[in-house]
């Protein structure tokens, strides 16, 4: 996919998604695609790599959710990781610390919840309202 292609799925769906989950506590996340991975991200090096480089898709950090179009290929895939990290964001800060210490990821509820909205994505989708 094109940055372009990225751009104009969000431009259509992100403010879609935010009225459809609602608003958090903190003001609405803003999407951050400007670093190609996690490492990148959180190195400051932007030719940092990993393990998780080629599979990371997105994550929601200090109140922005940051997207690696490198590894965005379709609209689903885009589509459900806004979701995801967008659900993270309205969830209880403290809870969702307190969870990650205490669950591996797939034991974790607000994963759990995360990926269960994913399965909304359609509903998103430019194609859909075609």
């Amino acid at each position: 996919m094109t940055i372009d292609e990225i751009q104009q799925i969000i431009n259509y769906a992100y403010p879609k998604i935010q009225s459809y989950y609602g608003k958090g506590k903190l003001d609405y996340p803003p999407i951050d695609n400007s670093h190609k991975n996690t490492y990148a991200l959180h190195s400051g090096e932007p030719e940092a790599t990993g393990e998780h480089a080629a599979t990371s898709i997105a994550e929601y950090y200090k109140g922005t959710i940051y997207l690696y179009l490198p590894n965005i290929t379709n609209e689903e895939g885009l589509l459900r990781s806004i979701i995801h990290e967008y659900t993270h964001y309205t969830q209880d800060s403290e809870l969702f610390a307190k969870y990650r210490a205490m669950y591996d990821y797939e034991d974790d509820p607000t994963e759990i919840e995360a990926h269960k909205n994913e399965e909304d994505w359609h509903l998103f989708s430019q194609n859909n309202n075609k």
